[in-house]
């Protein structure tokens, strides 16, 4: 294979590693925006705890859009588990859910910044194999 054939190889390759680098890091802000999500969340249903029974309160359904309720038992919550499925949690249990939620995204996180990390690495290192080579390809 010829110098400049190689260069544009290497270049495709560069191209291709950067929009993937590119997509890992959106993702990684969706993954740090659902921690925040989730905290924030926990916390609202640690403080319902406080709220006395019959407090008007603002429910939102999603779009900005909200309406009026009223606070019953605060105590217990219908939370989604998947395929569907509603089941009935006291506080206690709806955060150690949302916490260990958060754990999980947490670690995933982590995992996917070694990816962004290592990527970034590969990327550079190719940067530098096209340089040397262009470098080569102009002295000749």
């Amino acid at each position: 294979m010829d110098l400049k054939t190689e260069i544009q190889s290497k270049y495709a390759e560069f191209q291709l590693l950067s929009q993937q680098v590119s997509q890992l890091e959106e993702q990684l802000g969706n993954v740090e925006e659902q921690i925040v999500d989730l905290g924030l969340l926990k916390n609202s249903i640690s403080e319902l705890k406080n709220v006395k029974k019959d407090t008007e309160i603002l429910v939102h359904l999603g779009h900005n859009l909200f309406t009026k309720a009223k606070i019953g038992e605060s105590k217990d919550f219908i939370v989604g588990v998947g395929a569907g499925t509603l089941v009935k949690k006291n506080t206690e249990d709806t955060v150690e859910l949302l916490v260990n939620q958060i754990k999980e995204m947490e670690s995933l996180r982590d995992l996917m910044k070694g990816k962004v990390s290592g990527a970034y690495n590969t990327l550079q290192s190719i940067h530098e194999e096209l340089e040397a080579m262009i470098h080569e390809d102009n002295s000749r």
